[in-house]
């Protein structure tokens, strides 16, 4: 199985910085990603309430012919309030209008989202003959599962399939009536679970959801630490007297 080569574009400013060496060195069988050439200036957004039409990007934004699909980042709006939208069959453009704050607010990183939605183009990609089809938002059910293909309509919803997404039975099953390597959907799942929170949140989550059990942990712990520290000093009485 041949990784998707992907390119990541960023469209003006971003407002919030972007790791692109971290997402450049993300180890995968599925996914490649580069970071093209980018678009340094903007024009003013053509749609209402300053959100950036399908038609105006299409203008912006230009398929890298060495890659699988393309993928633009852009700070403003989409239009219809969509955080991504599909520019034909190889372009795709990512919004970090309202969602970089969600993500970041409940302890996410933008790096997280970005990799959250090129995996869901790539099972599109890979399921629909190297192709991103425009009817793509089919796949989308409005039941939040915690799987890529969930609609969130509300967009802070995009939280509950951010800490190791994954794809539900039946999107796999979708997937699996398609023509796809035998190891994708294997490769998938465990790369899924490498998309999730920075180890600190993760135990603050598990202090928080057990707070008895967590005082007693640093109960011991103290208790512990406190014998080995006794056991550690009698012994350097033993061999340096002069401590004693």
């Amino acid at each position: 199985m041949h990784p998707l080569k992907v390119t990541i574009v960023s469209l003006g400013s971003l407002k919030y910085p972007v790791n692109m060496s971290n997402l450049e060195g993300w180890k995968s069988q599925i996914i490649k990603l580069s970071h093209g050439a980018s678009v340094g200036h903007l024009p003013d957004a053509e749609g209402d309430n300053w959100e950036y039409t399908s038609d105006q990007l299409s203008s912006l934004v230009h398929a890298d012919n060495n890659a699988s699909f393309t993928v633009a980042l852009i700070s403003a709006p989409l239009e219809g309030n969509y955080y991504m939208r599909r520019l034909g069959d190889k372009v795709a453009v990512l919004s970090l209008f309202e969602m970089a704050e969600i993500v970041r607010f409940s302890d996410f990183t933008v790096e997280n989202y970005i990799l959250r939605n090129i995996y869901e183009l790539a099972v599109l990609y890979a399921a629909n003959g190297a192709l991103i089809p425009s009817d793509g938002y089919s796949w989308a059910h409005d039941d939040v599962r915690g799987c890529l293909f969930d609609m969130n309509a509300n967009k802070s919803d995009i939280v509950f399939s951010l800490h190791q997404p994954k794809l539900c039975d039946a999107c796999k099953a979708r997937v699996l009536s398609k023509q796809v390597d035998s190891g994708f959907l294997p490769a998938l799942s465990k790369e899924l679970q490498k998309i999730k929170k920075a180890l600190y949140f993760r135990m603050s989550e598990w202090v928080k959801a057990h707070p008895i059990l967590a005082l007693i942990v640093a109960a011991l712990s103290a208790i512990s630490l406190n014998l080995i520290a006794s056991v550690i000093f009698e012994k350097a009485k033993c061999l340096f007297p002069w401590l004693g």
